[in-house]
This record gives structure tokens, C-alpha cells and sequence, in this order.
């Protein structure tokens, strides 16, 4: 009984820092949630906090509520969003922190994004990966990576490089310029940390088993 209650303690010794990792297998990327998004006219350095208007271009998906997809909201460089922006390009970033990357398996980062004008490149601490063009109305444009290698422990970086075409300042309202992104990082445990979860848990119900069971002896004089 000692035995098989010392391999329970190990056991679930072991599992303690994967129990970690699988209570947190999922990030959010939405844009507008809060003011986790930043904007700059230039792919290094001068990020600002970028503006999650209240109402936004009628033409907008979510318009006057800024409502979007998951939750999502736009975001923009000057409020309201309705404001003319000159033609040029915008990067927005996020990061996102993903702990105990060694544990993990099947890395992903999914989602939809919305533009105006549009998306030129998508960029995952510094790697190109899946998803340009897009549109501010309709049903969004997909984007994401399943590249392990992109991936880091710790900060990871999300950058959008978002082109706003001119003529601006043209028709009140006619040339804004805006993100939308729902999206997540996601992934499941290594399945040998389920095995190790799963022996472990086995060897307490053996051990606690085996305390039930009690002898008892009978001394006759």
C-alpha cells in the first residue's frame, strides 16, 4: 500500500505543471475586447494604443453599435470611426502570451478579420502566414497558421499590415480606415501528458482501494 501511495504522490507530482497548461489552451485575439491593440505607420517602433470607436462607417460591419463577430470590435487610428484617414499603410499588432509551449501539440491560430480597405500581410512574430485581402462588409476573410515553428513561448506578436486607398477628405466620411479581427490561439496537451494524468489518478484509486480493504483477526485465549 505504501508503495503504490508513494507512485500516486509521484504521479501526480508530475502532472501538476501539465494540469497547468491544459487549464489555458485557448487565447483570444479579437480586436476591441480591450485595449490590447496598437497601431503604427511603420512595422518597427512608434506604436500607440489603437482607438475602439463607439459607432463606426455605416458600411462597417456592426456600424453604429460596433458589434462584431465573437465580440469583436473595430479598431482605428483616430475616433470617431468615421474620420478620414490619408491613403497610406497601418500596422496593427497584438500580443499574445502562450506558457508551457513544450507540453503543447496541434498550435493554431485561427480566425476572420475585416478591413478598409484592405489587408496586405499577416505576420506572426515576424513569419508571413495565411490571410490577405479581405473587405469591411460580408462575411469576413479567414486567416491563421498551424506552423509550430511560429510560435514562441511567452509574447507572441500579431501584426496586420492594413492599406487605406484615397483619395481621403474627398465626401465626408468617405475614406476611414479600420480592423476588425476575431480569432484565438488554440492547442491541446502533448498525449503524453495525458497518459501521466491518467496513471496517476489510477494509482490514487488503486491506493485508496486497497486502504478499505481491512483485516481483521480473531485471538482466542
Amino acid at each position: 500500500m505504501k508503495n503504490a501511495l508513494m507512485l500516486a504522490l509521484s504521479l501526480a507530482a508530475v502532472t501538476l505543471p501539465a494540469t497547468a497548461a491544459t487549464a489555458a489552451t485557448t487565447v483570444s485575439v479579437n480586436t476591441g475586447v480591450t485595449n490590447n491593440w496598437s497601431f503604427s505607420p511603420t512595422l518597427v517602433g512608434g506604436y500607440m494604443t489603437a482607438f475602439i470607436p463607439t459607432t463606426v462607417h455605416t458600411n462597417w460591419v456592426g456600424n453604429d453599435n460596433n458589434s462584431g463577430a465573437a465580440g469583436a470590435k473595430w479598431i482605428t487610428q483616430v475616433t470617431p470611426g468615421q474620420t478620414n484617414v490619408a491613403p497610406g499603410e497601418t500596422f496593427y499588432q497584438t500580443v499574445f502570451q502562450i506558457s508551457n509551449l513544450a507540453q503543447l501539440s496541434q498550435l493554431a491560430l485561427s480566425g476572420t478579420f475585416w478591413a478598409d480597405n484592405s489587408v496586405a500581410q499577416i505576420f506572426l512574430n515576424g513569419n508571413l502566414i495565411n490571410g490577405s485581402g479581405g473587405t469591411f462588409s460580408g462575411n469576413g476573410t479567414a486567416f491563421g497558421t498551424t506552423t509550430a515553428s511560429y510560435f514562441v513561448n511567452g509574447a507572441n506578436t500579431l501584426t496586420f499590415r492594413v492599406l487605406n486607398d484615397g483619395p481621403a477628405g474627398t465626401q465626408a466620411g468617405s475614406n476611414p480606415a479600420g480592423l476588425l479581427v476575431s480569432g484565438v490561439f488554440s492547442a491541446v496537451p502533448e498525449p503524453g501528458t495525458w497518459m501521466l494524468m491518467m496513471l496517476g489518478l489510477g494509482a490514487v484509486g488503486f491506493s485508496m482501494r486497497r486502504r478499505q480493504k481491512t483485516q481483521v483477526r480473531f485471538q482466542f485465549a
